[in-house]
């Protein structure tokens, strides 16, 4: 049974437990507002199809020991492509979000169908044969929910209605979305945010992104365009994006040593200290400003370019409180640096979840 067969109450049932398992149906109940006999109307197929499966039994203060309800990985299959320039990263994940397969490949990015192309080719290899329920595709851009782009920056694409051209590729349902919404959404599911209903992502790289979860719910905004502070100013009036970016650390590191840097050499070279103290402090203003937007409970910093703050964090956190409401509480600050094959599992997450939701 897939779960886009599934009526819509069950497969708010199947999300609640996938966000929230092992979790008593107590809890589903008191979640959903659903009765005991309604719930276990509808819980008794969905274990059946090895959808949801029971766990052992455990102690409550009153009544029968419960059996709490969890997600079978095995009840669905996802591919996921984050889509770098020059390279495409793919995962196959079960409907629990668990990562069976991996491959990573160099291709030419510049132009939209080939890249779409190389996407069908890529997930055929992926998944092996295996029967897919939906494919998921993330890049930096503004992507509105119905899957188009209306440009590309980094890929130099300009707009685009991505959804159409790779479902009509692959023959399957295909969602496309902004990578770093797609991995606030997995590490809000499985991973760094799991337990937070208020949850945010702020990478640097390339670009500087920012994804946040509200009341349990991903926020996507019109058109796709929620989150995207890395166009907001920092306090010296250059927008963040100039100043947080590789290249953007990298220039000022290699002015301040008077000598070319090496992302590798960045972090250690002593001349360019100065350069990362300072930009752990801008780092820490766009924190503040996600934490006045949002109110999480949990920030992670993360991206392929966080690396050479990680030694900072303290100053992270004096930046951010320095530009905060009087006593209103920091959120906690969890830096990791994250591969490209986690985006890629945030590109299956997001697959799962527009399943999960669909009218």
């Amino acid at each position: 049974m897939l779960i886009t067969d599934l009526d819509p109450t069950s497969r708010r049932i199947v999300g609640l437990v996938l966000r929230n398992g092992p979790i008593s149906r107590v809890g589903i109940s008191r979640a959903t507002g659903l009765s005991s006999g309604s719930l276990t109307r509808l819980t008794a197929p969905l274990i059946a199809a090895g959808t949801l499966v029971e766990g052992d039994p455990e102690k409550t203060e009153v009544g029968r020991p419960q059996r709490p309800l969890q997600v079978a990985d095995a009840a669905g299959l996802f591919a996921g492509v984050k889509i770098i320039e020059g390279e495409l990263h793919a995962v196959l994940t079960g409907l629990a979000g668990q990562i069976h397969a991996t491959a990573i490949r160099a291709v030419d990015t510049t132009q939209p169908e080939a890249t779409v192309d190389a996407i069908v080719e890529l997930v055929r290899q992926v998944a092996t044969g295996a029967e897919l329920t939906a494919v998921g595709v993330t890049l930096g851009a503004a992507v509105d929910p119905a899957g188009s782009i209306g440009s590309a920056n980094l890929l130099g694409w300009g707009e685009v209605d991505l959804t159409s051209l790779l479902t009509q590729g692959i023959g399957l349902p295909c969602f496309a979305a902004n990578d770093v919404g797609a991995l606030a959404l997995a590490e809000h599911w499985f991973g760094h945010g799991r337990g937070a209903d208020d949850f945010a992502v702020v990478t640097i790289g390339a670009g500087i992104g920012a994804g946040a979860v509200v009341a349990d719910e991903l926020l996507v905004g019109h058109q796709g365009t929620a989150a995207l502070l890395g166009a907001a100013w920092a306090r010296d009036g250059r927008p963040f994006c100039e100043v947080l970016s590789t290249d953007a650390l990298l220039r000022a590191g290699s002015e301040a040593a008077g000598r070319p840097l090496t992302p590798a050499e960045l972090p250690t070279e002593p001349a360019a200290a100065t350069v990362l103290d300072s930009a752990a402090g801008t780092l820490g203003e766009l924190v503040a400003l996600a934490t006045l937007a949002w109110g999480p409970e949990r920030i992670l910093l993360t991206g392929d370019g966080i690396g050479v703050l990680a030694g900072r964090l303290e100053l992270v956190r004096e930046a951010t409180a320095g530009r905060l409401v009087p006593d209103l509480p920091q959120p906690e600050l969890v830096l990791q640096e994250l591969d490209f094959l986690a985006w890629a599992q945030g590109a299956a997450a997001m697959a799962i979840q527009r399943c999960l939701t669909a009218g």
